[in-house]
Formats: C-alpha cells, sequence, structure tokens
C-alpha cells in the first residue's frame, strides 16, 4: 500500500501496465495506465492487456486464482515475477520464474535505480492507443450494458451507477461477499488504496456491515458505504443500532434478491433444491428504521433521489437503501469464479 509512487515510477520506466488486487485498488488511480483491478473483476481490455504481456510481476500479492483467473490472465509465453517480505508466500500459489524477498516499495525503488543507470526506458505497452483503450474501456461502468430493470426490481449496474454519481469523491466502500459484491466494488469508484475495504479473505458473508462501522468511525472525513447483500444484511442487522447510536455518516446498500444468490447461481443449474437459500421478501428498510436508521426501498433508479437529499444534510444517522435487484442471472465475476468447480 505504500509502493504506489516507486510503482509508478519503474512502470514509466520500463513501458509497463499497472493493474491491482481487489484489496489495493485504488494504488494507481489517476495514471493513464492504470487497469484498474486483475483477475475475475477485470474489464475485458485489462485482460486482454494483462494476457498480452511478456512479464508479469506480482508485488505484495499473491498471483492466486482470483487475481490470475485461474491463470487464464498469464499468456503462454509470459515468465512471472514475485516480490514479497514474506519468504513462505513467494511462489505459493503459482509456479514463478524468480522470485525476491524485499519490500515492494524499496525493491522498486532499487531496480529503478538499476534501469536508470543503464540509461534504460522503454516504450513497452506506453502507447497513445493504449491509453485512450484505457481511457475508453478501462471502467466497467463507461461499458454499455443492457438494463434488465423492469420498474419492480432494478439492475444491479444501473443501480451502481446512479450511486457512484450521487456520492462525493471522497467516499470508502467497504463490500461484504455474495454474488453482488462484484457491481459495488468495480462499479463504485474509490479514491485511493485506502478507498476499499474488502472482507472477502475469510471467504464469510456477514461481515461487510461491522467492517463499515469500523472504517467509518475511522475516516470520518469520508463517506463511508456498505454494500451488503440481503443474506449478510440479515446475519448482521444488529450492527445497524452500532451504526445509529454512534451517529455515523454511513451508507448502508442492501443489493436484495431474496436468496444467498452465489448458491442459488451455483447450485440451481445442476437441480439441487434450494429452499435453504431463498428467503420470502423481507423488509429491511422496516428493521433499519426500528435500529434508529433513515431507510428507503429502491425498485428504479429514480427511487435513489432521497440519498441525496441524505447527502446534502448532517451525515448525523445511517441511510439504509433496500435495493430490490434483479435475480434472474449470476454476476459475471461469480460466473467465471465458478467455471473450474
Amino acid at each position: 500500500s505504500g509502493a504506489g509512487v516507486p510503482l509508478r515510477a519503474l512502470a514509466a520506466r520500463c513501458g509497463a501496465l499497472l493493474t491491482t488486487s481487489a484489496v489495493a485498488r485504488g494504488l494507481f488511480r489517476g495514471d493513464a495506465f492504470d487497469l484498474d483491478v486483475c483477475g475475475g473483476f477485470a474489464t475485458p481490455v485489462a485482460a486482454e492487456l494483462v494476457q498480452g504481456a511478456d512479464l508479469l510481476v506480482g508485488w505484495g500479492c499473491a498471483l492466486n486464482d482470483w487475481t490470475l483467473r485461474h491463470g487464464d490472465l498469464v499468456g503462454p509465453d509470459a515468465r512471472l515475477v514475485q516480490v514479497d517480505v514474506e519468504a513462505e508466500a513467494l511462489g505459493a500459489h503459482r509456479p514463478v520464474d524468480l522470485s525476491l524477498i524485499g519490500d515492494a516499495a524499496e525493491t522498486a525503488v532499487a531496480v529503478e535505480a538499476v534501469l536508470a543507470g543503464r540509461g534504460h526506458r522503454a516504450r513497452g505497452y506506453r502507447t497513445r492507443e493504449v491509453a485512450g483503450r484505457v481511457a475508453a474501456e478501462g471502467r466497467w461502468r463507461d461499458l454499455p450494458f443492457k438494463d434488465r430493470s423492469d420498474g419492480v426490481r432494478v439492475d444491479p449496474r444501473a443501480l451502481t451507477i446512479a450511486l457512484d454519481d450521487l456520492l462525493p469523491a471522497e467516499r470508502t466502500v467497504a463490500v461484504d461477499s455474495g454474488n453482488f459484491m462484484g457491481y459495488p466494488t468495480v462499479y463504485l469508484d474509490v479514491p485511493d488504496v485506502d478507498g476499499l475495504v474488502f472482507t472477502q479473505g475469510f471467504q464469510s458473508v456477514g461481515l461487510g456491515l461491522a467492517t463499515a462501522v469500523g472504517a467509518a468511525v475511522a475516516r470520518p472525513d469520508r463517506v463511508t458505504v456498505a454494500a451488503l447483500g440481503d443474506g449478510g444484511a440479515l446475519m448482521s442487522a444488529a450492527e445497524l443500532d452500532t451504526a445509529a447510536r454512534l451517529g455515523l455518516g454511513l451508507l448502508v446498500v442492501v443489493y436484495d434478491d431474496e436468496a444467498y444468490g452465489a448458491e442459488v447461481h451455483h447450485f440451481g443449474p445442476q437441480g439441487h433444491p434450494l429452499d435453504t437459500v431463498t428467503f420470502p421478501p423481507a423488509d429491511i428498510a422496516g428493521v433499519a428504521r426500528a435500529y434508529g436508521c433513515d431507510a428507503l426501498t429502491v425498485r428504479r433508479v429514480e427511487d435513489l433521489e432521497p440519498v441525496r437529499d441524505w447527502l446534502s444534510g448532517p451525515l448525523d444517522r445511517p441511510l439504509v437503501v433496500q435495493a430490490k435487484v434483479t435475480a434472474d442471472r449470476p454476476s459475471w465475476w461469480l460466473a467465471e469464479a465458478f467455471r473450474s468447480h
């Protein structure tokens, strides 16, 4: 997280592109050659460019199946290098051609100094054409899609893009786990590497709301967004009392598909019974009001207008948005993640 500046300098000297794991999203924000997130959340142009690279260098990241999309993002002739402060992390998930024990920032500074001493500077991937493609196609929210909103349920992509437009640039986004999680993770911009709080290391539903409460307390200068599925929200609803008592300016967005959506889309096509992973409709907004929060239910993008009013107010109590989202198909990243299961 402290290596952004030296890694940018090294990449510029080598003609390299920049990308991060989901956890480090925002580290290279504003760079013309930042591909945003690598792996299952990668945009099509990011995946194409990573696959076309002849050298991939991982700095402090695991190079696991999530980040490299089951290895599909490693080109057939690509060399793989890994830098980490922990020896046991090197090659733990994938064989590498070269491994280095070292701090990411210090190693990047040292490598850049050696190359500068040799007078080395390469254009590499840093062409006007690539910069243009990254600018035009490098953000999910800018890519065309068929809006599946029907007035009863809202497309989670349309919902999240509308929220992105409403929210101030200075924000923290804390994301729970589930089918929905790709939408807030990559459709909501973050200002820097501190902007995304990603709880997926535990592979557990229900951690997002408590995480968001901590993030809101830690960064009162930013609006904090808790992005939850309805399953995770129901697991952790008691934390709404904490948020209300602390008077936090916390925006809680519940992507409500009345199910544990990941399980529905993973097991349903195989004919498994889904009665234990689908729920009757729940008035999550009503529950939130009982805990002392403001709340609304959203079925159309237009229903988000009260969020604008809340953002212009004192931000002294949480606002819970229960969004009834379309549920007829899995999210793009989930279909990719479960491909090998």
